[in-house]
């Protein structure tokens, strides 16, 4: 381009340099001369301006490329950054007790910020969590998990239409999905997986990216889950799955200050096995546990959902019924004797009462005491009563 524009330069100077000679030396040529030295001069100036503007527009289409390859890169970069800020949230809260659907709901986020045009999903199927499910929950053909779920393989599908296999897919309105496994020691517990319903072409970087991610979730999903186990263990009685003592305790602190606050009643009940010894001793501890666990789960199925049930110690057990007056709590608990009293347990006939029984006693938050201490004493209280009254027996004050 310079080379040329030089020469157009030479041409024009060649021109201007015949014509004021002409003019100097006051010797003319045939006025068609002119005319052709005009001629060229604009067929010269012509040629310049398109060749110019030729290699304008060409260098307008470079910049044009070399500014998407840009756009590309940073997007790209930003695609990037975001999942690497998601890794580090993730990685951080490994090393900490945590709230995993809070943590889901974030990643979820942070993947719907990055694809904006497309639908998120989270599913995990864990030992304790059930079902957990982030962003859009699409009723999915069994068909799109199969690679994934029985296999442990990615799945990267693109116009899934056209294949016969994904055809029920492609009916939901899904242009295109990536799916990757969430596994936890080889075992694929969930999937994280990506749909769009807009033309979109997923790439095997896309694809890439997302593994990345999903390696992470996988030990936090681990991670939380062996946290729920250590809890659940520190708060658990291991022969009776109730409560224990400890925990019981704490909880029923945190519901006589509610009760307080609500102006509500709180009932207690303490329940003891009639002569359990002399069952233990008769029969074997081993008996003596079936036992405790069997009562442990009457005590469960007879109470609300709301009701809290633990193992006090030794063969007593202990409940709580929020809001819930003293009258309430004695029938509630007349059906719990009942129920242990008509259960047949192994060799009950050996017993003095030639049943296993249990007794019981009930105390009520505010009207029998003023603080969780109290109303354990009170309750305790009434269960001596019906153990001097003759057992089976529920007794209030």
């Amino acid at each position: 381009m310079r080379i040329f524009r030089n020469i157009a330069l030479i041409f024009i100077l060649l021109a201007l340099l015949i014509i004021n000679s002409a003019l100097f030396t006051q010797h003319f040529y045939h006025p068609t001369f002119y005319i052709a030295i005009l001629d060229s001069l604009v067929a010269i100036i012509i040629v310049f301006d398109i060749i110019h503007g030729i290699f304008t527009e060409e260098k307008i289409r470079s910049l044009e490329k070399e500014n998407e390859k840009l756009k590309l890169a940073i997007s790209d970069y930003t695609v990037e950054s975001t999942l690497l800020y998601t890794l580090i949230d993730i990685i951080e809260g490994m090393g900490e007790p945590i709230n995993l659907n809070n943590m889901l709901d974030k990643i979820t986020d942070s993947l719907k910020n990055i694809f904006k045009d497309e639908t998120v999903i989270l599913q995990f199927f864990g030992e304790r969590f059930v079902k957990v499910v982030k962003g859009r929950d699409i009723d999915l053909p069994s068909e799109i998990f199969e690679d994934t779920v029985l296999k442990g393989t990615p799945s990267l599908v693109n116009n899934p239409g056209s294949f016969e296999r994904y055809k029920k897919v492609s009916e939901k309105g899904i242009t295109s999905f990536l799916i990757v496994p969430l596994k936890i020691k080889e075992n694929v517990n969930g999937i994280l997986g990506l749909f769009s319903f807009k033309n979109k072409i997923f790439t095997s970087k896309e694809l890439d990216l997302l593994r990345i991610v999903a390696v992470p979730i996988s030990l936090l999903v681990e991670n939380a889950e062996l946290f729920e186990k250590t809890k659940l263990l520190s708060i658990t009685d291991s022969l009776t799955q109730l409560y224990n003592r400890r925990h019981f305790e704490e909880l029923l602190s945190q519901y006589v200050e509610k009760a307080k606050k609500e102006n509500a009643p709180l009932s207690l009940a303490i329940c003891d096995i009639d002569f359990f010894k002399f069952y233990n001793d008769a029969n074997g501890h081993l008996a003596g546990d079936m036992v405790l666990k069997e009562i442990a789960n009457l005590l469960k199925k007879g109470v609300k959902g709301s009701d809290i049930v633990a193992r006090f110690g030794g063969e007593e057990f202990i409940i709580i019924f929020p809001n819930t007056i003293k009258e309430n709590a004695v029938k509630v608990c007349e059906s719990l004797r009942r129920s242990i009293k008509e259960y047949k347990f192994p060799n009950e006939e050996k017993q003095p009462n030639k049943d296993l029984t249990v007794s019981i006693g009930v105390a009520t938050f505010p009207e029998d005491a003023k603080d969780p201490e109290e109303l354990i004493k009170k309750a305790d209280i009434c269960l001596y009563k019906a153990k001097n009254c003759g057992r089976d027996r529920v007794v209030a004050d």
